[in-house]
C-alpha cells in the first residue's frame, strides 16, 4: 500500500512512514532480519498523517520504545489515531478519496505516544541522523520531507514514483488539499540540494527525473496566466 524506508547508521535506526495496520510485525522483522534489536530505533518520522504512512506504527513503538515525529498540524491526529483524508485531483485520486472515506471510519488506527511536532528546517544531527526537515505542503496540511545530508529526501506523497517502469513518469500527487502550495513545495525540493527521492508510492528516482514534469507544469501555468491577462474585461451595461 506504502513503502517505509528503514535508514541504519552504525550507532543507530531511523524509520520514515509505518504503513497501514499490521505493517509493524513487516518492520520489525526487517530489523531483525538486519541482525538489530527494536531498541536500536531512535524515531520514526511520519511524512504525513494518513492512515497507509502510521497506522503500523503502534507495534513498532511498542517493541522499541521509539519518538514519532511529524508536523505540528498533524500530531494530534498521531496521538489519538484519527483519520484524514486529500481530496482526489483527477478520476483515479476521486475513486482514492471515496473509498478511504468511507472504509477509514471502519479501521481501528493506533494512538502513538511520545509524539513530537517538528518544524520547517529542523535539524536532526542532535538525535544522531545527518539531516533537516522540510515542510512541504499541498498533498495534506503537514508534509514533510525528511533530506539527508549525503542527497537521500524522503518525500512521502509530494512525489508519486514510477509505477510501471518506461510507461508511467514521475508526477504531482494524485491527491491533494492545496494544488498550488503543492507546486510551490516542489519548487523547494528541487532547491534542497536532494539527489535521490524516495516516495511513499511508485519508484525511487533521481531528481531529475522530476525536473521535466514540473517544468510542463510551470509553463501550462504561465499559459494559463497568460490567457487571462489578455482575456477582455466584461462590459456593463
Amino acid at each position: 500500500m506504502a513503502y517505509c524506508y528503514l535508514i541504519e547508521t552504525a550507532g543507530a535506526l531511523f524509520l520514515v512512514d509505518g504503513g497501514m495496520a499490521g505493517t509493524g510485525r513487516k518492520i520489525l522483522n526487517r530489523i531483525a532480519r538486519i541482525g538489530r534489536k527494536p531498541e536500536d530505533l531512535v524515531f520514526t518520522v511520519i511524512t504525513h498523517a494518513h492512515a497507509d504512512h502510521f497506522g503500523g506504527l503502534a507495534e513498532v513503538q511498542e517493541a522499541s520504545g521509539c519518538d514519532i515525529l511529524c508536523h505540528p498540524s498533524h500530531a494530534q491526529t498521531v496521538r489519538t489515531g484519527g483519520a484524514i483524508v486529500s481530496p482526489g485531483l483527477n478520476a483515479y485520486g476521486k475513486i482514492y478519496e471515496r473509498i478511504a472515506r468511507f472504509t477509514l471510519p471502519s479501521f481501528k488506527l493506533p494512538k502513538l505516544k511520545r509524539v513530537r511536532a517538528l518544524e520547517d528546517g529542523a535539524e536532526l544531527h542532535d538525535l544522531g541522523l545527518d539531516g533537516h526537515i522540510l515542510f512541504t505542503p499541498g498533498h495534506s496540511t503537514g508534509d514533510v520531507t525528511l533530506v539527508l545530508d549525503e542527497g537521500a529526501a524522503f518525500v512521502g506523497d509530494l512525489v508519486q514514483g514510477r509505477r510501471i517502469p518506461r510507461i508511467t513518469p514521475p508526477e504531482f500527487s494524485i491527491m491533494a488539499v492545496d494544488e498550488p502550495a503543492m507546486f510551490a513545495s516542489w519548487r523547494v525540493l528541487l532547491g534542497s540540494g536532494a539527489k535521490v527521492l524516495y516516495p511513499g508510492h511508485g519508484k525511487i528516482m533521481k531528481i531529475e527525473e522530476i525536473l521535466p514534469v514540473f517544468l510542463r507544469a510551470a509553463a501550462r501555468k504561465a499559459r494559463i496566466a497568460r490567457r487571462l491577462v489578455a482575456a477582455p474585461a466584461p462590459s456593463h451595461g
